[in-house]
């Protein structure tokens, strides 16, 4: 008989999958869930970057406080809401953040390439061989 997973394990789930996800990105945000945080899982604090976690305070729902953000953001066209809520998407809209469906989000996440650092040039032995020749010619003539 196959158990169901308790709202704990698929929350650490979804942190471990966007934790490792962010961090090849290269790309940072918060996670909001509903209800206050519990002692016996961990706190958003306890996450390193690229993603933090947040739970709704007592008596805020997490689109609540999701607005709450937003209003206190100083440059919400940065923002990015990730939720299938309507009414949130249209809230967060209204203040000038971008919004984006969960499933459309995560193909982006998919598809998105990690970031890669910037590989120094290479020469070919041709081009160093041209090179050379090009320095001995000017040193000889010097």
């Amino acid at each position: 008989m196959e158990s169901k997973k308790s709202l704990q394990a698929l929350r650490q789930e979804i942190i471990a999958y966007l934790q490792k996800e962010f961090a090849k990105k290269k790309i940072k945000g918060t996670l909001v869930f509903d209800g206050a945080h519990r002692r016996d899982e961990e706190s958003g604090l306890s996450y390193p970057n690229p993603l933090t976690v947040a739970y709704a305070p007592k008596g805020q729902s997490a689109d609540e406080y999701i607005v709450e953000r937003l209003e206190l953001s100083k440059n919400r066209k940065i923002i990015t809401v990730i939720t299938n809520d309507r009414g949130l998407a249209l809230h967060a809209k209204s203040l000038g953040a971008k919004v984006q469906a969960n499933s459309s989000f995560i193909c982006w996440l998919k598809k998105k390439k990690s970031s890669k650092t910037i590989k120094e040039p290479q020469d070919s032995p041709q081009n160093i061989d041209r090179l050379e020749n090009i320095f001995k010619r000017r040193f000889e003539e010097s």
